[in-house]
C-alpha cells in the first residue's frame, strides 16, 4: 500500500477512535480512510495466498485527479488463472510428483540436466529444449521448472496433442484466434510433446502435417521476437529433425535454447517407466 494512504489512514484511524474529532476530515482524508479500510478486509479466493489483495482478487487505489478510489486487478489473478488452467489440463496430480525433489539424479547426465533447471527455473533467460528418448524424466523436469515460475509470472501448459486438435478444429473461428494469440503473448509457456499428435512416417517418426507445422510456427515465432518471454519444450524428437521438418522452427529453438538445450539419446536403458 502507498505510504500516503497508510500513513493517513492510520491518522484517521485515530480521529475515527477519539469521542470528540478535532476537526472534520477533508474529502480526500475520507476517501483514504474507506479505501485502506476496504483494502484490509480478507477476500474468499483460493489457491495461493496474496498479501497485496488479501484474497479478493482486486485492490483500491487513490485516483488523485478525479479525487476519487479506484478498483485495481491484482497482480495475483494472472496467477490464479494459470493455475486453474493445469488444474483443468489435467496435470494437477502430476504437479505433486514431478517436482525437482523427486527428480532421480542418478546418472552424470540427469545431474546435469538437474542442475541446470534449477538454475533456469531461479533465473529464466531464452527457452529450456529437452528432446529425445521417450520416458527419459522430459516432462517431469520441464514441469518442475514451469511450478517455480509459476510462482512469480503467469504461466501456460499445453500438451501438444490436445491442444493443436483444439485449435485445428475450429481454424478459421475466433476461438481459436485467441488461443493462437494467448500462447503468443502469455510471460511462460510449456509446450509438452512438440508435434507427438499421431502422425509418423513409415520409420515410425514423428511427421507433423502442414497444419500442425503452420500453427507451431505461428506460436513460436511470435515468442522468438520477444525477448522477455520464456518458453520451455519437450519433445521426443532432435534439433536436427525439427530443422529437417521445418528449418525456421527448428533454428529459432537452436538459438533461443543455445545455453538450456539437452538431448537424450535414443536408449530404452534411459527409460524411466521401463526401468524403475
Amino acid at each position: 500500500m502507498p505510504e500516503k494512504i497508510k500513513g493517513l489512514s492510520e491518522l484517521l484511524d485515530s480521529k475515527m477512535n477519539q469521542h470528540s474529532v478535532v476537526h472534520p476530515m477533508s474529502s480526500e482524508e475520507y476517501e483514504l480512510y474507506m479505501i485502506k479500510k476496504q483494502n484490509d478486509q480478507p477476500g474468499k479466493l483460493d489457491g495461493l495466498d496474496c498479501s497485496i489483495c488479501k484474497n479478493k482478487g482486486y485492490y483500491l487505489r487513490y485516483d488523485s485527479e478525479h479525487h476519487n478510489s479506484v478498483q485495481v486487478r491484482c497482480e495475483c489473478m494472472a496467477r490464479r488463472d494459470a493455475i486453474r488452467r493445469l488444474n483443468q489440463s489435467g496435470l494437477s496430480q502430476a504437479l505433486q510428483k514431478m517436482t525437482f525433489e523427486t527428480y532421480q539424479t542418478e546418472s552424470d547426465w540427469t545431474s546435469k540436466i538437474y542442475a541446470a533447471a534449477k538454475a533456469y527455473a531461479a533465473t529464466p533467460a531464452g527457452w529450456f529444449f529437452m528432446g529425445g528418448q521417450v520416458g527419459a524424466g522430459k516432462t517431469h523436469i520441464c514441469t518442475a521448472i514451469l511450478q517455480e515460475l509459476l510462482k512469480r509470472y503467469p504461466a501456460r501448459y499445453i500438451l501438444w496433442r490436445d491442444e493443436i486438435a483444439k485449435i485445428n478444429a475450429g481454424r478459421n473461428d475466433q476461438t481459436s484466434i485467441d488461443c493462437i494469440g494467448r500462447l503468443e503473448n502469455v510471460k511462460v509457456l510449456y509446450i509438452d510433446d512438440l508435434f507427438k499428435s499421431g502422425n509418423r512416417d513409415s520409420n515410425g517418426k514423428l511427421r507433423p502435417n502442414p497444419g500442425e507445422v503452420n500453427t507451431a510456427s505461428q506460436i513460436l515465432y511470435a515468442r522468438y521476437n520477444s525477448d522477455d518471454l520464456y518458453t520451455i519444450i519437450s519433445t521426443e524428437l532432435f534439433i536436427d529433425e525439427l530443422l529437417q521438418i521445418d528449418e525456421g522452427i527448428g533454428s529459432r529453438i537452436a538459438e533461443r535454447s543455445k545455453e538450456y538445450r539437452f538431448e537424450v539419446d535414443r536408449n530404452p536403458a534411459r527409460n524411466w517407466r521401463t526401468t524403475h
